[in-house]
């Protein structure tokens, strides 16, 4: 089953199967964005796919809080693809994950020739360079030269120590 949610600029898509319900955000999350609007539905997994969230203002962070403490109530909240506007977010506001994982996320890196990229980041695949704060290496995949992390590691990696504890 799938169903379609718009307000705004922002577009759920929700999906269901026999024990999962993904959440599929594309967006921004913002004033016109109200949480009570989209249907719980009670499953074993929670997937919210996030990579295309674009931004969040005060009044949309607000109402996702609320969102995702709800769903927390229902079943296992798993957070796949963060776009690095929801890591700014879970870095700023860690009630917007309500303790649920973090499975996978985009983190901002820089080629000489090719300028700002997104990469994505597998928890466990990353799991000893993201514990000791160090970007994992990634390449570009237009010239296959190595990329430059292009953000603070300390500051953009702090959610990770909560997800660290959760793993070990």
């Amino acid at each position: 089953m799938n169903e379609t949610i718009q307000f705004g600029n922002l577009t759920i898509v929700i999906a269901t199967d026999s024990k999962d319900v993904t959440y599929t955000f594309k967006g921004e999350v913002d004033e016109n964005f109200r949480q009570k609007d989209v249907p719980r539905v009670k499953a074993q997994n929670i997937i919210l796919v996030l990579e295309d969230i674009t931004h969040f203002n005060s009044c949309g962070i607000r109402e996702w809080v609320y969102m995702v403490r709800d769903f927390a109530r229902i079943g296992k909240l798993v957070f796949k693809r963060c776009s690095v506007a929801m890591v700014d977010q879970i870095n700023m506001v860690p009630d917007s994950i309500s303790g649920g994982q973090v499975e996978s996320f985009f983190a901002p890196y820089a080629c000489d020739d090719h300028g700002e990229i997104s990469k994505l980041i597998d928890m466990k695949k990353e799991f000893k360079s993201i514990a000791n704060r160090t970007p994992p290496v990634m390449h570009c995949d237009q010239c296959s030269k190595e990329l430059e992390f292009d953000a603070l590691p300390g500051s953009y990696f702090l959610f990770c120590s909560s997800e660290l504890s959760k793993a070990s």
